[in-house]
């Protein structure tokens, strides 16, 4: 009865996942879902390719054949999924930091990142455009600062 119980919340959770991909929130990685769940890569996604999209996660959950996922089988499902997101989203940070695409991240291309970064920040705090960030500056933006992580909590995530 608890590797029923167990099977029959992972195939609701595998199979949701497949419904949750059709937000295709970016943020989310939700283009990313609906690409592997577009089966034939028409562009279009039909009924048949979200159930055998979830057949496909559950077969690939259950190692042992018996159609049933254990506990066991489930952690080991999931900490591949993970690593697999993992090394995906590693990717593609790397590939925004290698701007010449010769498959290496140069100091240049570092600084260069950073220096966009930085001017960004010194343009949102530098109110005036003055090119001086004054104290006045300095403490509006730890106040806008507060206000926003006063209606996320405390700042933190999780």
């Amino acid at each position: 009865m608890k590797k029923l119980t167990i099977a029959a919340l992972v195939s609701l959770g595998l199979g949701g996942v497949a419904y949750t991909a059709l937000a295709d929130n970016p943020k989310r990685g939700g283009g990313a879902m609906l690409e592997q769940v577009d089966l034939n890569q028409d562009g279009n996604i039909t009924k048949e390719e979200i159930s055998a999209h979830s057949v496909d996660r559950f077969s690939g959950a259950d190692t042992d054949g018996d159609n049933l996922i254990s506990l066991e089988e489930f952690e080991v499902f999931s900490t591949v999924e993970r690593e697999r997101k993992q090394a995906e989203r590693r990717a593609k940070r790397f590939t925004k930091l290698d701007t010449d695409g010769d498959g290496f991240v140069s100091a240049d291309e570092l600084s260069a990142r950073a220096d966009k970064r930085m001017d960004r920040m010194f343009e949102r705090i530098d109110t005036d455009g003055d090119g001086v960030i004054t104290e006045a500056e300095r403490e509006a933006m730890k106040e806008k600062m507060n206000e926003r992580r006063g209606k996320r909590g405390d700042g933190r995530r999780g």
